[in-house]
């Protein structure tokens, strides 16, 4: 099993698609409106998608965390995504792991990490699974 699809509840479809289009540098696709919109759909690898819910939103913030790896340009990446509309929540280290926190402009949660997690020394077997969320 694979991930197909990074789905977003959001109040404007076509507007948090335009954001995240500009993060991820690929088009939104034809179609977009204030409901629903795409990117990626007909590509191979994940389709994000954006849709106005039935009924009340959410009242606590997203629990599932959207990590990006910037590799070896990841600050240039963070603040070029904070210039496009991300508020910069915080920058962060631990164990030589660096990341920095950003809200979307709907107020979802996501991260750029300057590498990998799964490559630093102390995520080995003996730890299990690496979990983000402890960092």
């Amino acid at each position: 099993m694979k991930v197909g699809m990074h789905s977003f509840d959001c109040r404007d479809a076509a507007a948090l698609a335009g954001f995240w289009s500009r993060v991820l540098m690929r088009p939104v696709d034809e179609g977009a409106t204030r409901a629903f919109a795409t990117i990626g759909f007909d590509e191979d690898g994940p389709t994000w998608m954006f849709h106005q819910p039935d009924g009340e939103f959410a009242a606590r913030p997203n629990r599932l965390m959207l990590d990006l790896g910037g590799e070896a340009d990841w600050l240039e990446q963070a603040d070029r995504v904070q210039a496009l509309g991300a508020e910069r929540i915080s920058d962060n280290e631990q164990d030589g792991i660096r990341w920095v926190v950003f809200r979307d402009p709907e107020g979802n949660t996501f991260r750029i990490f300057a590498r990998g997690p799964a490559s630093h020394p102390s995520v080995s077997h003996r730890h299990g699974t690496f979990d983000p969320m402890t960092l």
